[in-house]
């Protein structure tokens, strides 16, 4: 479930309009009568009322497992290749030339 589809806001969509959208579709489906597409409305609101709470969404709770930035970054950190560790001749050249003006 997209909460921006859910809402009908697009991704970029300030607080304020999030907010009108979830009145008007709480007006349109109230929980006396529509009690599951209210909690469905209710969850997307929950989850991008806020740019705190949208961050979260983006970062973690995609719609596809693998798919936010932070599995990207978690994918990429485990196929890095990673350089040997330096010895002491080399780490004290690295110094060394790290040390001159």
């Amino acid at each position: 479930m997209n909460p921006h589809l859910v809402l009908g806001v697009p991704r970029d969509a300030d607080d304020a309009r999030i907010r009108r959208a979830y009145l008007n579709a709480v007006k349109l489906d109230p929980p006396e009568t529509h009690p599951v597409r209210f909690k469905e409305i209710a969850a997307a609101y929950d989850k991008i009322k806020n740019e705190t709470s949208r961050c979260r969404y983006e970062l973690f709770d995609t719609e596809a497992p693998g798919d936010s930035p932070l599995d990207a970054f978690v994918r990429h950190a485990r196929l890095a290749v990673r350089p040997a560790p330096l010895g002491f001749e080399a780490m004290k050249e690295f110094l060394r030339a790290c040390s001159k003006p």
